[in-house]
């Protein structure tokens, strides 16, 4: 079998998460008000020697603070409908993020950039067994982890890795994708999971299945497919962008100029002339080494991350005029 060095695929592939959902014995998954912020206490005592964690309840927090954290993927929707006992226990490098009270009582993540699956799982285990030797967690002998939603069963895990894949998106092969991962227990998503649709050509692609299969075997099939798709996606730029070089580049500086000279730069727009310039920089058209640094961007000026950075709330025409100027900056600066 063919081995494929994922460091080869340094831009297709942006950033590693796992997660882990864990509940506890003989308590509902949902917990009352006093229960969960009970279970909020032993959370944070039993992390103390593990990392430095930063502890946000969900009812202190403003609104655009907490869609700016879910921008971030460090809460969920799940999480912030739930003020009276919701919280989340978020490390400095916001590479750990255990949200408490959430869908499931525990759901614990671990994020690294590149493709790091079996690095993110060491890292959030270690994390895990701590909390197991503080907290009661619920599990069966056959069943696994007990979980809210059935299909997280068994290992309570979900192990997935958001990429960039424009020539499958251009080309209109990512619904074979999707279709030909559901056969082998994985799923492809949008940016933020189930049920969001793709942005700037970025898709999730992570385990279906969690009973009867081991963490070991799903990290396996997960890093195997990503690696398959990447080979793919390669594939498919070269017939589609490298073959047609001038076409490329042209469509890569047009992108890149619109960036750096508007004066309204609505989010949708920019998503879409970010994922040109990002192609051309990958493809050596544009003088843009640090790919990585245009994933950050797009973080950074998704829209309550730009109130946060402006320290208040904005129209949408102030955010719009505030990303332009801070993409145009961005980007030149990147370019010298």
């Amino acid at each position: 079998m063919e081995v494929l060095n994922p460091d080869l695929y340094a831009g297709n592939i942006i950033m590693s998460r796992v997660r882990l959902a864990r509940n506890l014995r003989d308590m509902p998954f949902t917990l009352d008000a006093a229960s969960g912020r009970e279970v909020v206490k032993k959370v944070n005592r039993a992390l103390v020697k593990t990392d430095t964690f930063n502890l946000y309840f969900v009812s202190n927090l403003d609104e655009i603070t907490l869609e700016a954290m879910k921008e971030r993927h460090l809460i969920s929707n799940n999480l912030i409908a739930n003020p009276e006992c919701g919280a989340a226990l978020v490390n400095s490098d916001e590479s750990l993020s255990i949200m408490v009270n959430e869908e499931d009582v525990i759901r614990e993540q671990c994020f690294m950039k590149g493709l790091r699956i079996s690095e993110a799982y060491k890292r959030i285990d270690r994390i895990d067994d701590e909390l197991a030797k503080n907290l009661d967690i619920a599990f069966d002998e056959t069943l696994g982890y007990l979980t809210a939603c059935p299909t997280n069963l068994g290992t309570g895990m979900r192990a997935s890795v958001m990429m960039f894949l424009p020539a499958l998106t251009e080309s209109g092969k990512i619904k074979d994708l999707v279709a030909e991962a559901a056969e082998i227990g994985l799923t492809v998503r949008g940016l933020y999971g189930e049920g969001s649709r793709a942005e700037g050509c970025m898709y999730q692609i992570s385990n279906e299945v969690t009973l009867g299969i081991s963490e070991y075997d799903i990290i396996k099939s997960v890093e195997e497919t990503v690696l398959s798709v990447c080979k793919l996606e390669r594939e498919l730029e070269e017939k589609l962008y490298v073959k047609k070089e001038l076409v490329t580049m042209d469509r890569a500086k047009k992108a890149f100029g619109v960036l750096t000279n508007a004066v309204l730069l609505p989010y949708t727009e920019f998503l879409t002339l970010i994922a040109e310039v990002k192609l051309g920089a990958m493809l050596g058209m544009i003088n843009i080494s640090d790919v990585e640094a245009i994933d950050d961007l797009i973080v950074a000026v998704r829209p309550a991350n730009l109130c946060k950075q402006y320290g208040r709330p904005l129209t949408d025409t102030d955010r719009d005029l505030f990303r332009a100027e801070l993409v145009g900056k961005k980007l030149t600066k990147l370019k010298e």
